[in-house]
């Protein structure tokens, strides 16, 4: 009976392969050919971030996630192909809910049932879990949400759900102890999942192993690697093949076409008449960014598809029946027209129109210098002259400057020691005088190695000379080493502090002293500062008697990673570091980095906290809504804030 049921299953793929072969509605979307292209872009494909394809046998609906910065709001959406064409894509009328993620639908191959990985709580009144859940057809439309349940779902977390002909259910574990990921499978006996089974080495051949898309007939499968030693990027897409055994061929990488580093390589899918491969991935359309880029600039391509935030791609699937270890033809990016502007707002004004803030946090400048995309690490210089800030973003690291005219501040753009878009520049923090800026950068010193991506970490520094800034210098030994140096902070007698990954596994915060135009060897501060194995982007106020700095894997933590404090009365030792509280920190916060103003009255940080709107809860959103908040402050990225530094007398006594 078993037999006959699969081939049952297999006859229904088969058919629904044909039907789907006479008529072709993906073509009124793309022409797909052998090279990657975006997916629709401006209709699936817009400025927010967009993943996770699944089709109904048919090909007449596709279902697809967008999710907002940080992911505050993830949703599944759906577009049709009625009378020749496709509907306006829409949340499906399962998801949409404000208070927790739906991501990564998988439909079955009969297309009867749609599962999909959410954090709502199973019952009412419950804590979220990561879970896998289910709907089923009901003619023309889904019925209601039901949670897999045990064995499927456990206390880890449970995802990316993937399903064959005859019910098997592939999916992702997270181990809560290791936090490696990998590929599980549970076989579908008298109606039930039994227990799921690690696959073996073939299938889990990395570190860890993502949201893996098994075909119908269980005979391959293709699965997101990270911590392969053949990967050419973090993370990459491999092939395993199955034999009739149930033994899986050695897995094979799929090559630069599709695996071009450029990263979120996390989803992928081939459609049910196997014609085509979708695939996840934050590669940009067209030429990458190139410095010097404006505000404005920076502001378009948030608003634009393909612009490195993650989007949906798609390829013709044939490359993968001749796949082997000969490695593609590197992909051809298209011509691109020229980038446009988003107007630069004109707001005067010494803190850009707003009033100083009180003691609760507000979002500074928003809509100017907080806006949807990530900013972070904000300073001023001593005269008022020069205001910089980071973006993190869009494949984009760097510093934005801008300068005091005596009305107003000129429109931020990269600053101008930042000349190789090759490499990050991020984190700035100024000398006493105002005049030499110091920084870090990812471009390895003379006689280092240059790592890929954020594998090499140092401190650069620029002068201000002649009313410009100098070409950027790394800082000399013993400051610079093989080791990650970043985030420099400065007291006003030119003590440099600074983050270091070290040789107890972590990261933490060391101080080094000047001497003449280098330094003493560093010191690694007491464990009354460094009271994690992960401490990191530490400020110092410029007389030393403070330091805020970021905690991460601490069990008094609120959120990730907290903002905590620690004072040095003078000439004291520093005191045992204290958690910040909520008012800087939350559940649903990271803490970044912090700063004080030249006059140390008005206290900077950046976190990507959300504001909550009124009535939000209660809000089932659309696609619009989503739209609207990607341009938002305070809905989930990154964010400059900041509050009268008087919040922190409480923590000098």
């Amino acid at each position: 009976m078993k037999n006959l049921f699969f081939i049952c299953c297999i006859l229904v793929v088969l058919l629904n392969t044909a039907a789907l072969a006479s008529e072709n509605p993906l073509a009124a979307l793309a022409t797909i050919s052998d090279q990657p292209q975006l997916l629709a872009p401006g209709f699936i494909n817009t400025g927010l971030a967009t993943r996770d394809v699944t089709m109904t046998p048919d090909g007449r609906e596709i279902y697809f996630c967008t999710n907002t910065s940080g992911y505050s709001h993830a949703f599944i959406l759906v577009t049709r192909y009625v009378d020749g064409a496709w509907t306006d894509p829409e949340v499906t009328s399962f998801s949409g809910h404000p208070g927790f993620m739906d991501l990564e639908p998988a439909i079955s191959p009969d297309g009867q049932q749609l599962f999909f990985y959410s954090t709502r709580p199973v019952t009412d009144g419950a804590q979220e879990a990561q879970d896998i859940w289910v709907v089923q057809r009901q003619g023309d439309h889904w019925g209601e949400p039901s949670n897999l349940g045990f064995p499927v779902n456990t206390e880890a977390s449970e995802f990316f759900p993937s399903v064959t002909a005859d019910g098997t259910l592939y999916f992702c574990r997270a181990d809560p102890a290791t936090r490696r990921h990998a590929i599980f499978r549970s076989r579908l006996v008298d109606g039930q999942y039994a227990k799921p089974e690690k696959l073996p080495a073939e299938v889990n051949s990395g570190a860890s192993q993502f949201n893996a898309w098994v075909s119908p007939l269980e005979d391959r499968l293709i699965v997101p690697v990270a911590g392969h030693p053949d990967n050419l990027g973090g993370v990459d897409y491999w092939l395993c093949r199955r034999n009739a055994d149930d033994s899986w061929h050695t897995p094979v990488n799929l090559g630069p076409t599709v695996n071009d580093g450029s990263g979120q390589s996390w989803s992928p899918y081939i459609s049910p008449d196997g014609e085509n491969f979708f695939f996840m991935s934050s590669r940009t359309v067209g030429p990458p960014i190139s410095l010097p880029v404006s505000w404005s600039q920076l502001q378009h391509r948030h608003r634009t598809p393909g612009s490195g935030r993650p989007g949906i791609f798609v390829m013709k699937a044939s490359f993968l029946d001749h796949l082997d270890q000969e490695a593609m033809v590197s992909e051809t990016r298209p011509p691109v027209s020229a980038m446009n502007s988003v107007p630069y707002p004109d707001t005067a004004g010494r803190y850009w129109g707003q009033e100083l803030p009180g003691l609760d946090p507000e979002i500074f400048a928003p809509g100017i210098l907080s806006t949807g995309l990530r900013e972070r690490d904000i300073c001023l210089s001593p005269d008022g002259r020069f205001l910089l800030y980071g973006v993190m973003d869009l494949g984009l690291a760097s510093v934005m400057l801008c300068q005091w005219t005596g009305e107003s501040w000129t429109e931020p753009i990269t600053a101008p020691w930042h000349r190789d878009d090759d490499f990050a520049c991020i984190e700035p923090a100024l000398s006493a005088d105002g005049k030499t800026v110091y920084f870090q950068s990812t471009k390895a010193a003379p006689g280092q190695v240059q790592g890929r991506g954020w594998a090499t970490q140092n401190i650069y520094r620029s002068n201000w000379q002649d009313e410009a800034w100098s070409e950027a210098e790394v800082l000399p030994a013993p400051i610079t080493t093989d080791a990650a140096e970043y985030f420099p902070s400065l007291a006003a007698d030119g003590t440099l502090y600074f983050s270091r990954e070290d040789t107890l596994g972590g990261v933490a915060i060391w101080m080094a002293k000047p001497d003449g135009n280098g330094y003493h060897l560093p010191t690694r501060l007491p464990a009354e500062v460094n009271v994690s194995n992960n401490c990191y982007n530490a400020f110092v106020s410029s007389d030393q008697r403070l330091i805020i700095l970021c905690v991460a894997d601490h069990e008094e933590n609120m959120g990730a990673a907290d903002f905590w404090i620690s004072v040095r009365p003078s000439g004291g030792t520093w005191t045992p570091a204290q958690n910040m509280g909520t008012t800087f920190n939350s559940s649903q916060s990271r803490a970044i980095s912090a700063s004080l103003s030249p006059d140390e009255k008005i206290l900077f940080f950046s976190s990507n906290r959300k504001i909550e709107t009124h009535g939000e809860k209660d809000k089932r959103m659309t696609r619009q809504d989503l739209l609207e908040i990607h341009t938002q402050p305070g809905m989930g990225s990154s964010n400059l804030w900041w509050v009268d530094a008087a919040v922190l007398t409480d923590f000098e006594h």
